[in-house]
């Protein structure tokens, strides 16, 4: 009742109602506030993974893809069999998130909880994505970390059977080198590899597209793909004046309008531009 000091005198009737609707609101919140259970879960990780490299992070590819080693499994700590849990992914540029049921699979041989999802059931557009296991009666989100031998390694999520997906990019040192470079200069020809996949570019038209870091587009450029990189004539970025970090992404579009081939986008990735 410490808002009804606070105004001016009102009729007896408003006043009333008033009380009656601050009790309805108070209760409510009561009700909510005694849904929301103690956390319980405290850590999570995956247990495995699709691929990585020198390019510096693991590929974790929900999909059907070559060589697919990922496994949708998600070891647990602290596990609340009263529980409803979910994993969540978030994505690092247009920051969609998707949600699938997670269900109990078993007790490994050291005790541990593993939970398991079907990867079939996400539909998540081209991005990067990291991933959280919620955990619903509590309202609590806990990171999924790296599989345990890849150490710090950072990993990135990709929904591969979505059907906009062309495949993961990353920037290398040189066509045979797999380092992350610093930087590229659009004095020189850079390069940027992709993961091992489907070849979904197959019958379409590649081009390398340039965000801001608010994702507006700043220009286009045509993409020369062989083995597995994409070689790009920095002098055929011109539109960029400034040095600074950009965001690329590399689209495909049907060479014949109508065929078998749909348009296609990689995901996202930044990278620090020198003009001189």
């Amino acid at each position: 009742m410490k808002n009804f000091k606070k105004t001016q005198l009102i009729k007896t009737s408003k006043l009333v109602l008033i009380a009656i609707t601050m009790v309805f609101v108070s209760c409510s919140n009561n009700e909510d506030d005694d849904m929301i259970k103690e956390q319980s879960i405290t850590a999570a990780n995956f247990e495995s993974y699709t691929s990585y490299s020198d390019n510096g992070y693991t590929n974790i590819q929900f999909g059907d893809v070559i060589n697919n080693s990922f496994t949708p499994i998600i070891k647990v700590e602290n596990y609340n069999d009263a529980y409803n849990y979910s994993i969540v992914i978030k994505g690092d540029y247009l920051e969609n998130e998707y949600k699938v049921a997670l269900t109990f699979d078993k007790i490994d041989e050291y005790g541990e909880t593993i939970l398991k999802f079907d990867k079939a059931e996400f539909d998540a557009v081209p991005d990067t994505y990291q991933a959280y296991v919620l955990e619903e009666d509590s309202n609590t989100e806990v990171i999924i970390n790296n599989a345990p031998n890849q150490g710090e390694r950072t990993y990135y999520v990709y929904d591969a059977d979505n059907s906009e997906y062309l495949y993961d990019i990353f920037f290398k040192t040189s066509s045979t080198n797999y380092t992350i470079p610093n930087n590229i200069n659009l004095s020189n020809t850079f390069y940027l590899g992709y993961l091992n996949s489907v070849n979904f570019s197959t019958g379409l038209n590649l081009k390398l597209f340039v965000y801001d870091a608010a994702l507006n587009t700043l220009g286009s450029t045509d993409v020369s793909s062989f083995g597995g990189t994409n070689s790009i004539n920095g002098s055929s970025l011109s539109f960029i004046t400034e040095s600074g970090d950009y965001i690329f992404q590399i689209v495909g579009t049907p060479k014949v309008v109508g065929g078998e081939y749909s348009a296609r986008k990689s995901t996202y990735k930044t990278m620090s531009v020198n003009i001189n």
